[in-house]
């Protein structure tokens, strides 16, 4: 089952912040890949030590093998641990990490908490996928690791608990009536609250909680699966430099980051992802598209699969698939999931590709923000759209202990977890004394930065 624990995480100096007229603020940021390029100028901008500077570095026309976003990251990091500005946590902590923002009128709040998980392989049945992943994302992660040493940001997980023990551990009173949470505030307006809880009694009972629990992956299906890879690229070296095949769970390595929330918290929401077309894949054009969708869907007003909309109207049609059109080579739950559905038979069943496909061509969007996808309208850089329905939790969870997985980008879970809160190093601190898992696993050893920094800088070049 599951295995988590605390940890000594890295995390910025708040006292030091403080002393500057400063705050999380101004160091945290969403995560990397909801980041336009603006964005990451304006972070950059925000504070010598922002986040953005580490977990999205900006590229430069002089990029080189030896000086490059990923070299540029693991420096900062090392300079602020030096200057102080991260610093290791004195005792092993989980962290617990609430989210509360307004829908409307409604207040709503979604608590949980940061722990290390202990990596599992897909197929042990404990962590579960709901998603299909990307290459590309893996490649610069993994590049992002072996330069820094470090894992800079967490794995999104959901379990399901319906007593609500961990919300009860760790949120006795309001993270608004207790000063010792530090605070931030994101864009859209979503307060972020985060404190590290040392107590091991209560830690005790969060562990013995969650090893009964198989794991779901809500967001960072790209993460996860880079730290399952570092973990084996390692484990590989170290076996060829020794002879010997390390203890299983003996390295840093062998950890993941992760936040973990309750399934059953009315905090948690999920969104539909759309797909937006900025152009027609060769040969083809609206015409030609519309005679083949309706020639497999009819257009309706209620209990519809999907809903298009063509390029310049503001008519959604209701589409529902004609019977005679169903995927056969779909199987239970995703044959009625309207995501897989327009995978299926829109994009491989008419364009004759898969939707990643059509992204890579730049043909292909994916938008939750109904404000982005009007302005795309609005400027002429649609020419047809795809929107979905929020697809409930439960059915997510049905379809991932199935053995599925989803298409990719079918869920959003919002909102996003902030980045920067804490790290979580493969190597000793530069200053606290021992590593992340001094004081909670005896046998755990740090990587060495001696034999692992220069290989870093080899491996950034090799492809994942």
């Amino acid at each position: 089952m599951p295995q988590v624990f605390p940890f000594r995480g890295l995390r910025y100096n708040l006292e030091k912040l403080a002393a500057q007229g400063q705050s999380l603020n101004s160091v945290a940021t969403p995560p990397y890949d909801v980041i336009n390029e603006a964005q990451q100028v304006a972070f950059a901008e925000k504070h010598p030590a922002n986040f953005i500077r580490v977990d999205l570095n900006p590229k430069t026309p002089q990029d080189n093998a030896q000086n490059n976003p990923y070299t540029r990251a693991g420096q900062f990091i090392q300079q602020w641990e030096t200057e102080q500005t991260l610093i290791g946590e004195a005792s092993p902590a989980i962290y617990a990490y609430s989210q509360s923002w307004q829908e409307g009128t409604e207040h709503i709040e979604r608590k949980g908490a940061i722990v290390l998980l202990k990596l599992e392989q897909f197929e042990s049945g404990q962590v579960l996928p709901h998603e299909h992943t990307l290459k590309g994302p893996k490649q610069d992660r993994i590049q992002l690791m072996r330069s820094t040493l470090c894992s800079l940001s967490q794995v999104f997980m959901i379990y399901s608990d319906p007593a609500r023990t961990l919300e009860t551990l760790l949120y006795p009173t309001a993270p608004t009536e207790n000063s010792d949470w530090a605070e931030a505030t994101d864009a859209d307006g979503v307060v972020h609250r985060f404190k590290p809880v040392t107590d091991e009694a209560v830690i005790g009972k969060i562990q013995a909680l969650l090893q009964d629990k198989p794991l779901l992956i809500a967001d960072g299906h790209h993460r996860y699966e880079t730290a399952l890879a570092y973990q084996q690229e390692v484990r590989e070296q170290l076996k060829a430099k020794t002879g010997q095949e390390p203890l299983a769970g003996s390295l840093l390595s062998d950890y993941a980051m992760i936040f973990v929330t309750n399934m059953d918290d009315p905090g948690l929401k999920v969104y539909p992802t759309h797909r937006i077309l900025y152009g027609w894949p060769k040969g083809w054009d609206a015409q030609r598209f519309e005679a083949e969708l309706f020639q497999r869907y009819d257009v309706v007003t209620e209990g519809e699969t999907f809903s298009y909309r063509r390029a310049g109207t503001e008519e959604l049609l209701k589409l529902r698939l004609k019977p005679e059109a169903q995927p056969a080579n779909l199987p239970p739950l995703l044959d009625i999931y309207d995501a897989a559905l327009l995978e299926e038979t829109v994009f491989k069943g008419i364009f004759q590709q898969p939707g990643e496909a059509l992204k890579n061509e730049h043909l292909l969007g994916f938008y939750r923000n109904p404000e982005e996808i009007e302005a795309l309208w609005s400027s002429g850089k649609a020419v047809g759209g795809f929107f979905l329905a929020a697809p409930s939790v439960k059915l997510v969870h049905q379809i991932c202990e199935s053995g599925h997985r989803m298409p990719q980008k079918s869920t959003y879970f919002y909102p996003k977890i902030l980045s920067g809160l804490v790290i979580y190093p493969y190597r000793p601190f530069t200053h606290a004394e021992g590593h992340a898992l001094t004081g909670v696993l005896p046998q755990a050893q740090p990587l060495n930065p001696q034999e692992f920094e220069v290989q870093a800088l080899a491996f950034s070049q090799r492809p994942y």
